[in-house]
C-alpha cells in the first residue's frame, strides 16, 4: 500500500512505532531483535533527531491528524519522555541537528505542506521559530555538511513530486536556493557521508517508486547519478553507519517490504544483508545513536497501527 499524497490530504491514517537498532562496527550480517519500551504516542512520519545520548521524536501523524508533540527517548534507561510540543502541528517535515539543537523544517500541516523552520533547544526545554523557507517544502529529506541544512522538497502542495534543494544557514538565519536534483525523490532516504548528500528512491513525479540514486556535493555545487538500487522504494527509513547508506523497509509500489538495502558510495555498491525487519513497513524515520540505527513511525500492509518497539542490535551495545 502506497503512501500517496492523497492520504495525506484526504484521511489520517493509524500508525505504529518501531525502534531498530543496528551496531556501528558490526559488519551487515545476521543480528539479533529484541523488543524495547513503546513510544507513549504512536506516530508515523514524526520529525527525529538525536542529541547528547537521546532520540527525539517530534509531531508527526496519527488517526488524530497531525501532532505538535516532542517524545524523547534514552536508550540507557529504555524509557520516554515528554517535552515541550512544537509551536504547531507537523508531520513528514525534514529534520537536522546542528550545535545540539533540533531543525524541524516543512512538513504536512494537516492537509497542506508548510515552509516553517522550527528549532528546539533540549536544555531550555523551548521552540523558536526560524526564517521560513521561500516555498511550501514536504516529502523530502535532510542533512547537515559544515553546519549548514540542506533539504530536498518532492511536495508543494499541488502537481506531482519535484525536485528542489535548498539550504540554511542558521549563522544567518537565511535559506540559498540550490540546484535541483536530476530526479524527484518523493518520501526518499538519504543521509550525509564524507561531507556529500546522498538520497535514495522515493517516488517520482507520478507517484511511481524509483530506485534511481543521487549525491550532491557542494564543493561542486551539482548532483551525480549513482548506482541504482536492487529494490525501488519510497517512504524508507535510512541511516548513515559506518560510512555507508542502510535504507530500511519502505514501500515498493505495490506492498510494503522488509528488506535492508545498504549502500558503499566507496565501491558505488548495493548489498541487501540479513536480517530482515521482523515487520513490513513504511513511512518511517531514522537517526544514528550510540552507534546504533532508531528507526520510529511507519504503517503495515493493512494501513493497520502496530505496536511494536524492536531493537536491532550487534556490537557494541548500548553503555
Amino acid at each position: 500500500m502506497k503512501l500517496t499524497r492523497a492520504r495525506h490530504e484526504l484521511m489520517y491514517v493509524l500508525s505504529f512505532t518501531i525502534v531498530l537498532l543496528l551496531g556501528l562496527a558490526a559488519p551487515a550480517v545476521a543480528g539479533n531483535w529484541k523488543t524495547l519500551a513503546s513510544m507513549p504516542t504512536p506516530v508515523l512520519q514524526p520529525q527525529v533527531g538525536t542529541i547528547n545520548g537521546v532520540l527525539y521524536v517530534a509531531g508527526g501523524e496519527n488517526s488524530n491528524g497531525s501532532l505538535s508533540i516532542l517524545q524523547a527517548f534514552d536508550p540507557t534507561k529504555n524509557t520516554w519522555t515528554s517535552l515541550a510540543a512544537m509551536p504547531d502541528i507537523r508531520s513528514g517535515g525534514e529534520v537536522g541537528v546542528i550545535n545540539s539543537q533540533l531543525y524541524v523544517v516543512g512538513g504536512w500541516n494537516a492537509y497542506l505542506p508548510t515552509s516553517t523552520l522550527f528549532v528546539y533547544d533540549p536544555p531550555s526545554n523551548t521552540w523558536l521559530t526560524m526564517t521560513s523557507m521561500s516555498h511550501l517544502s514536504a516529502c523530502g529529506v535532510a542533512g547537515v555538511i559544515n553546519g549548514l541544512l540542506y533539504v530536498t522538497t518532492a511536495c508543494i502542495g499541488s502537481g506531482g513530486d519535484y525536485n528542489y534543494l535548498d539550504v540554511y544557514n542558521p549563522a544567518t538565519n537565511t535559506w540559498t536556493s540550490l540546484p535541483n536534483s536530476a530526479y524527484s525523490h518523493g518520501d526518499p532516504a538519504g543521509g550525509v557521508i564524507n561531507g556529500k548528500f546522498y538520497v535514495a528512491g522515493g517516488y517520482d513525479y507520478y507517484g511511481n517508486v524509483q530506485s534511481v540514486v543521487e549525491v550532491y556535493d557542494p564543493a561542486t555545487n551539482a548532483w551525480t547519478t549513482l548506482k541504482s538500487m536492487p529494490k525501488a522504494i519510497g517512504g524508507a527509513g535510512s541511516a548513515v553507519i559506518s560510512g555507508k547508506l542502510y535504507v530500511f523497509g519502505g514501500n515498493n509500489g505495490t506492498t510494503d517490504i522488509t528488506t535492508v538495502q545498504v549502500y558503499d558510495p566507496i565501491k558505488n555498491k548495493w548489498t541487501v544483508p540479513l536480517p530482515l525487519m521482523p515487520v513490513a513497513c513504511q513511512a518511517t524515520r531514522s537517526d544514528l545513536l550510540y552507534g546504533i540505527a532508531f528507526l520510529v513511525g511507519g504503517l503495515d500492509n493493512s494501513g493497520n497501527a502496530l505496536s511494536y518497539n524492536y531493537q536491532y542490535y550487534q556490537m557494541p551495545s548500548i553503555p
